[in-house]
């Protein structure tokens, strides 16, 4: 119930932010991203309900002719500040909501990474710390956004892109890292038959909820999985397992590289390509 209260909240701003002023406009949306950065910590619903009042204040000061800064000032951060002060106590669900995505996407990518490799294992303390820091990515992601919105000082773009990619860069080597360095006593080996069969279930299982979802998103990611998992079986046929030489021939190395990424690659730019065409 409050979940679709808070979406019904969101369309109707979406809806009135239209009739502001483009002067209006970029004030309240600072305003916007500021709360809701923070407000991911909190109800979300809480946080609707505060914005849609502040915008229902601008909105009537705007049929006055009073502008959005003369009528809450020239440092709306101070006034959102002392209401955030009023909110309840930080909600965790929706950290743990989107932690638990990303968890989920990098252990199973990491569970896929493992396809091609000549044994088929899972590191369960990579597992456990792939979640620790996917909760510490989102934690600290929402929290740096959230501090940066009203910073003053207007840096070169070039700057701005440089630090968020290092930004984002720092989690992801951190993932790379941990499959490297995660203590070796948590391997768990899965042997034949069993390797084989659990390829085809996360391969079927993957092709099912992608396809009759119809998440395009995910479609890169797909075909990028489907063919991991192709060139896994085909380590583990006895038909071709000799030709692969256990994942050792140079072929079958440059191939488990080079032609997954190619595809996502392929994959992601038609459809981001059809999206352009749609819009």
């Amino acid at each position: 119930m409050k979940n679709d209260t808070a979406k019904q909240l969101i369309e109707q701003n979406n809806k009135y932010r239209e009739q502001l002023t483009p002067e209006n406009k970029k004030y309240y949306e600072d305003i916007l991203l500021y709360m809701r950065t923070f407000g991911f910590f909190y109800e979300e619903l809480e946080t609707e309900h505060y914005l849609m009042t502040i915008l229902q204040d601008i909105l009537e000061a705007q049929k006055h002719g009073e502008s959005a800064e003369e009528y809450f000032g020239k440092n709306p951060k101070e006034i959102v500040d002392q209401l955030i002060k009023h909110f309840d106590k930080p909600s965790w669900k929706s950290i743990f909501k989107i932690s638990g995505l990303i968890f989920l996407i990098s252990s199973f990518y990491t569970i896929c990474g493992s396809f091609i490799a000549p044994t088929l294992q899972v590191n369960v303390f990579v597992l456990l710390m792939n979640a620790i820091l996917s909760i510490a990515s989102v934690y600290g992601v929402f929290k740096l956004l959230h501090l940066s919105i009203y910073i003053k000082k207007q840096f070169p773009k070039i700057i701005k892109f440089f630090v968020i990619w290092i930004l984002l860069m720092i989690p992801f080597g951190l993932f790379i890292l941990i499959q490297f360095y995660a203590p070796k006593q948590g391997i768990v080996k899965i042997g034949p038959p069993f390797d084989w069969m659990a390829i085809l279930v996360i391969l079927i299982m993957a092709m099912v909820y992608v396809l009759f979802k119809k998440k395009r998103e995910f479609y890169g990611g797909l075909v990028y999985v489907v063919s991991l998992g192709i060139f896994g079986l085909l380590l583990r046929i006895p038909q071709t397992k000799e030709f692969f030489q256990g994942g050792k021939n140079p072929t079958y190395i440059v191939l488990v590289i080079i032609l997954p990424l190619a595809l996502f690659g392929l994959v992601n730019w038609l459809i981001l390509r059809k999206m352009k065409d749609e819009n």
